[in-house]
């Protein structure tokens, strides 16, 4: 219903001042914000960020949003200089365009100044951003290892449908008693959420629970796939006050719960491989100090330590690649991407501006740990899930895990990792804006070459042997 004279950015720049003003005339009365403790808020820049967020003087938390004025938020001389440009336009004897676009822009300007002023200083927009940093994209890393660590056992068993949740809290709160405590204002505002589960696997827990227990690899395996489907689904809720629902969305909040489902699998899988190795090196220990105390009868143990090498030399080619990428992740990437954020909230002072800046920054996230990119996605998701059943199948071996259940496992994650490093270096990527970090993955993952023989052998054999990249280790 647009005018053809009134272009659709300007309409936006007229909707965007509308609701600005709005939001800045009628404080809500349920908001807690943040008084700075001086009187220089005009300040701009890094000055200005610098004065209310990072410098020495405390700030206090209000009762609520009474003790704000609206005069306070939008002062009533430049509600007037609004109401001067309206007024001028209003009275033109003729439509200018140039004018118009000019007053609009005046207006918009005004309003999101004082909406950042709003938002970033008396709503400590940067302290959020932060808090979202630490917890869903698992920069408190002791707090997070220490709640898989408590929650490891539970995490064995499939999910229960009505009490899967309520199983969590319990390991989580103890996470953040231990790792936590007081300290962390932010921490209650983040909730830990288990989605319904489908219809499928609410059979198949009931299925399991029934199986018969005869068949352990059979049963392993059941429970290997159910528990990675049922709890790879743990996410995270944020809660926010009046006026940050304007620049952390529904939408924004998906992207970051996104992001750190990804994430928690990546960390679990890295937890359970070190653990695995752990538990195994320290039979390993006592079976060879039973072994050198009476070598004559301990032919069995040396066998079965033999057997087990094989073992480890994947189970490090594992591990290899999961440190890799969790590395990739939290450094070259979230870490980047977040010093490239903190400088952009520190010199803007528009909100637009720093709505802009962050929906770049959550793009950035999920675009360089390839997150959009469904063939890469699945790919790492398999990679996960076969590190798990490859540590849960080895924790079995001395009570009867299948064989044949290791070498698939195996063979299928040398496929997999391969097929990883072949789209990864591929030219479509190369060509991206992923390229700079993608580079530097690449190199630490194929430093020695091998990702690359071995990819090169699966194009031209069709099929890689299982043991192939354990003779190349």
């Amino acid at each position: 219903m647009l005018p053809e004279y009134i272009h659709m950015r300007v309409a936006e720049s007229i909707l965007f001042a509308g609701k600005a003003i709005r939001v800045l005339r009628n404080p809500s009365p349920g908001a807690t914000l943040l008084e700075p403790t001086n009187q220089s808020q005009t300040l701009k820049g890094s000055h200005r960020m610098q004065s209310f967020t990072g410098g020495s003087g405390a700030l206090k938390e209000l009762p609520n949003f009474s003790n704000i004025s609206a005069e306070e938020l939008l002062p009533q001389a430049e509600a007037d200089k609004v109401d001067a440009m309206l007024k001028q336009l209003k009275h033109a004897s003729e439509f200018h365009k140039r004018l118009f676009e000019s007053a609009v822009s005046s207006i918009r300007t005004i309003a999101a100044n004082h909406l950042w002023q709003l938002v970033v200083v008396r709503a400590d927009l940067n302290g959020h951003l932060k808090a979202l940093k630490d917890y869903f994209l698992l920069a408190k890393g002791d707090f997070f290892q220490c709640f898989l660590e408590e929650s490891r056992q539970l995490m064995r068993l499939p999910p229960r449908q009505s009490t899967a949740e309520a199983d969590l809290i319990v390991p989580f709160q103890l996470a953040a008693l231990k790792t936590i405590g007081d300290e962390d204002k932010y921490f209650t505002r983040v909730s830990l959420r288990m989605p319904l589960f489908g219809m499928k696997s609410s059979t198949s827990q009931k299925d399991f629970q029934k199986s018969n227990t005869s068949d352990l690899s059979l049963q392993g395996k059941a429970s290997s796939e159910l528990a990675l489907d049922g709890w790879h689904s743990i996410a995270l809720e944020y809660s926010v006050d009046w006026p940050l629902q304007l620049f952390f969305t529904p939408d924004v909040l998906s992207k970051y719960r996104k992001v750190f489902q990804y994430l928690i699998r990546l960390k679990r899988s890295q937890m359970e491989l070190e653990k695995s190795w752990t538990a195994v090196m320290h039979q390993d220990h006592v079976d060879f100090s039973d072994y050198c105390k009476d070598r004559k009868n301990s032919s069995a143990t040396q066998l079965r330590r033999l057997r087990t090498k094989p073992f480890w030399r994947v189970r490090e080619h594992m591990a290899f690649l999961i440190r890799n990428l969790q590395f990739y992740i939290q450094v070259d990437v979230i870490e980047s991407q977040w010093n490239v954020l903190q400088t952009h909230v520190q010199d803007s002072h528009d909100f637009t501006e720093l709505v802009t800046f962050h929906q770049d920054y959550l793009s950035a996230l999920i675009s360089q740990s390839f997150l959009d990119i469904g063939s890469v996605s699945r790919i790492l998701d398999s990679i996960m899930k076969l590190c798990l059943q490859f540590c849960w199948s080895i924790e079995q071996y001395e009570t009867g895990a299948n064989m044949f259940e290791i070498d698939h496992i195996t063979e299928e994650f040398n496929k997999k990792s391969n097929s990883l490093y072949t789209i990864l270096r591929s030219s479509r990527l190369a060509g991206s804006q992923r390229a700079p970090f993608l580079r530097q993955f690449l190199m630490r993952l194929n430093f020695n070459s091998f990702f690359e023989t071995t990819a090169r052998g699966v194009m031209n054999s069709g099929r890689l042997r299982p043991g192939t990249a354990s003779t190349q280790l």
